[in-house]
């Protein structure tokens, strides 16, 4: 293996590890009879994270298109899961929350979550999943042209082994 061959080595690795993880993730949620798409439970996780956010700010913290947060926020609400609200202080905003059905789907998410993260890192160390998530951010920071809002969505308590950064 060449020298230029070894540089793109974690491209490609990078590459398996999302495919491996979303596989996993998507069968995992399907077997606890919660086939949604990640991309809506990415959105209810920035509702959580972020109560009150907007659909503006959440396309620009996330780097997303405005359409299409506007289409999967519009799905949410269709099933029950988010509700909007006035704007304390702009009128022409609504802030967005989740219902009490979207809240109890959350919590099953999160349990789903956790068990394929568990896997998903099973026999490292705490230092070495630091090291990986500190590693990975600054790639994805090397990479951005936009100034995307790194939210620690994985981490659900102290003793919680996630795989997000915190700001």
């Amino acid at each position: 293996m060449t020298e230029e061959d070894q540089v793109h080595v974690p491209g490609e690795t990078l590459h398996r590890l999302v495919h491996a993880y979303k596989r996993r993730l998507m069968h995992a949620m399907q077997a606890a009879d919660m086939p949604m798409p990640i991309s809506h439970k990415r959105v209810m996780k920035w509702i959580v994270k972020i109560p009150g956010i907007t659909a503006q700010q959440m396309a620009e913290k996330s780097g997303q298109d405005k359409g299409r947060i506007t289409r999967l926020l519009k799905e949410l609400e269709n099933d029950g899961l988010i509700e909007r609200r006035p704007h304390p202080e702009d009128r022409r905003s609504q802030t967005l929350h989740l219902t009490a059905a979207g809240s109890a789907k959350m919590e099953d998410f999160r349990a789903v979550e956790k068990e394929v993260r568990s896997r998903m890192t099973s026999g490292l160390t705490p230092q070495q999943i630091h090291d990986f998530v500190e590693i990975a951010n600054l790639m994805s920071d090397n990479l951005e042209t936009h100034k995307c809002k790194k939210l620690d969505f994985a981490a659900n308590g102290p003793n919680d082994q996630g795989l997000g950064t915190k700001e």
